[in-house]
């Protein structure tokens, strides 16, 4: 696989830096407005880089490691001192503010070469287009403050490659029951119930290719689950020119903390599964015993337009799928928007009560 160094990622038509447009899905030049596919980026720099054909291609092991210096040289480690989040960025981008808790950022140094992901998932639409989707979510949500979708609060807005663990994974479920099925008729003036007892067993296998889990303690779980799924038929292979204007957060969740995530989940869609293939009136006794035969781990970005939001104290978390434009996250209640229609609500009552009592007694006289 061929790796692009970030420090040549140069427009051929003027030398400027490319940028990858997660609108056109093209690689952009800000300057002449040149724009490349990513075959023609590739084509371009691979005969810039080509070693003259007297020396021999590196072995597997060699190339890796060579992808592993190539991606710790020319990505960034910023920290913040507030929060200890952690962004990753090319080396022609700066990242100036935490994406989590808007503090100012300080350059770290340089990220060892075995966080170097395998796969990542390009932004399929720029930030504009995913200020759409939040005001478009947003929008008929009565008593959420004003200043949610405010310029100031909107332009924090990142897009941001989170690290994900994504796991392929071949699982045995065995299901034991009792059960049974009841059936009433009338025959003869008389009713009659017929009772038949089951004793019921599965065992079933099932595979599973793709289940996620985000690598990122800063944002919660149960919104970047709420934003899946993603289409992994896009994935490519890591390539540093996709970081090129955007974040990426460092996994600090290793994948062996997220067996217990990923397990939960496929043994809670096996239970549904097997229960879903019983048909009778009643089931009781149940038992399951779950197990893993196999399991293989991919570490990928995956993109994400993330906003954060203080109110009240706390920080309100929103993200949208940067393939989908699926938006999740929980909204804060401005209590005196609530109050003031509750006020105008009564009053309205209140009013109707009213008229109708003076039309009523109108018509009486």
């Amino acid at each position: 696989m061929l790796i692009l160094e970030a420090k040549t990622y140069t427009c051929p038509n003027c030398g400027a830096d490319l940028k990858f447009n997660a609108d056109e899905q093209k690689f952009t030049c800000e300057f002449c407005h040149g724009s490349f596919t990513e075959e023609k980026v590739k084509e371009l720099f691979k005969r810039m880089n080509e070693p003259p054909a007297s020396v021999e291609d590196e072995e597997d092991n060699d190339r890796y490691d060579e992808s592993e210096r190539e991606f710790s040289e020319n990505t960034n480690l910023y920290q913040c001192p507030s929060c200890g989040a952690e962004i990753m960025a090319d080396s022609n981008t700066a990242a100036s503010f935490c994406y989590y808790c808007h503090n100012p950022v300080i350059l770290k140094g340089r990220v060892d070469g075995k966080d170097r992901p395998s796969k990542v998932l390009p932004f399929s639409f720029g930030r504009d287009k995913a200020i759409e989707y939040f005001n478009e979510w947003v929008k008929d949500k009565k008593y959420v403050p004003n200043d949610l979708v405010s310029e100031k609060q909107i332009e924090k807005m990142t897009g941001l490659y989170v690290p994900f663990w994504v796991a392929d994974s071949i699982t045995n479920t065995k299901m034991t029951a009792m059960a049974n099925n009841i059936r009433t008729w009338t025959s003869g003036g008389y009713v009659y119930t017929e009772t038949s007892n089951f004793s019921v067993l599965r065992d079933v296998n099932i595979e599973y290719n793709g289940i996620p889990a985000d690598g990122s303690r800063k944002i919660e779980d149960s919104i970047m689950e709420a934003i899946e799924p993603f289409d992994y038929t896009k994935l490519r292979d890591f390539d540093m020119s996709y970081l090129s204007g955007f974040f990426a957060d460092r996994y600090d969740v290793n994948k062996e903390e997220m067996y217990p995530r990923i397990h939960q989940r496929m043994f809670e869609n096996n239970t549904a599964v097997l229960e879903s293939s019983c048909s009778y009136s009643n089931m009781y006794n149940k038992e399951f015993k779950n197990s893993v035969l196999k399991i293989r781990w991919n570490y990928m970005l995956l993109p994400v337009w993330f906003m954060t939001y203080k109110y009240k104290d706390k920080i309100w978390e929103y993200a949208i799928n940067g393939e989908t434009g699926k938006v999740s996250g929980e909204l804060p209640i401005d209590n005196k928007k609530l109050l003031r229609h509750q006020i105008l609500t009564g009053l309205l009552v209140f009013l109707t009560v009213i008229v109708i009592g003076y039309l009523l007694g109108g018509l009486t006289i």
